[in-house]
């Protein structure tokens, strides 16, 4: 059974201490409201990133994210290229 790719989470984006996204691989919203879990894999994984590079526009501008809000490293990258196909599956369930 192969895995879509759109479906597995890539970012995870945090605004402010209430508000979270969770992206595909193409920074299209996969829903809103990261939970815990996803939280805690991001930052225990991962350094955070801005979201000021330009292949962030569609999204910011969709959301509303000013220019100190994309300036901010608030952005976690979930995958890396090396993750098997059962790590894929069990970071799309969380």
């Amino acid at each position: 059974m192969t895995i879509d790719m759109h479906a597995i989470p890539h970012f995870l984006v945090l605004r402010g201490r209430s508000q979270s996204y969770v992206l595909n691989k193409d920074r299209l919203l996969l829903r809103r409201e990261a939970s815990r879990l996803l939280d805690t894999f991001a930052k225990a994984r991962g350094k955070p990133m801005s979201i000021e590079d330009m292949l962030w526009d569609t999204f910011s501008q969709t959301e509303g994210f000013s220019l100190t809000e994309r300036e901010r490293a608030c952005s976690y990258t979930l995958v890396h290229g090396s993750e098997t196909e059962h790590q894929l599956r069990l970071l799309s369930s969380l």
